[in-house]
């Protein structure tokens, strides 16, 4: 009977190993500039969200305990309610985030009455350097309705509420 010579399976080869590192390495670069901006867009999503929330919640107290109730909106990107008990607590806006906004007044806030009517109308946009998607929330005179919506204008300039677009 013949011998039969079996070759010995000891893995991979040097150029085998190389030439995966760069077939993955290629894909890493491709995607990771993709999955960056989804981050950055995910992060510009909550903190709409936060403002969004604070907003709303600072209008329900106004109406809850028949009071005026104030949103300031800090340079630092905190909101926090005045008088206490407008907002349980303080938000914060994390990350590279930036507020804009054309709300008439030396100190960025919106107020509402008892009934949940505001005295300002404005505009607020949220940008992030890592994408070029801004979002903006708009809320009207006297009836405190809002909404929110993806801003079309420049990231630095004036505000245009009429740039504020509805999301589709």
């Amino acid at each position: 009977m013949p011998k039969q010579t079996r070759k010995s399976d000891r893995g991979f080869t040097l150029i085998e190993l190389a030439s995966v590192l760069v077939i993955v390495g290629i894909f890493a670069a491709i995607s990771a500039p993709n999955l960056l901006g989804l981050f950055d867009r995910y992060r510009l999503n909550q903190a709409t969200d936060t403002l969004v929330g604070a907003i709303k919640e600072a209008q329900m107290q106004a109406i809850r305990q028949g009071k005026l109730c104030r949103i300031i909106i800090n340079s630092n990107n905190t909101l926090t309610g005045e008088p206490p008990g407008c907002l349980l607590s303080s938000r914060s806006i994390r990350g590279n985030i930036k507020i804009r906004n054309n709300i008439p007044g030396a100190v960025s806030n919106i107020s509402f009455s008892h009934k949940g009517n505001t005295t300002k109308a404005g505009t607020i946009v949220l940008s992030s350097q890592g994408t070029n998607s801004q979002k903006c929330f708009a809320i009207s005179l006297g009836t405190g309705i809002a909404r929110t919506g993806i801003y079309t204008g420049e990231k630095t300039g004036s505000i245009l509420g009429k740039k504020c677009k509805k999301k589709s």
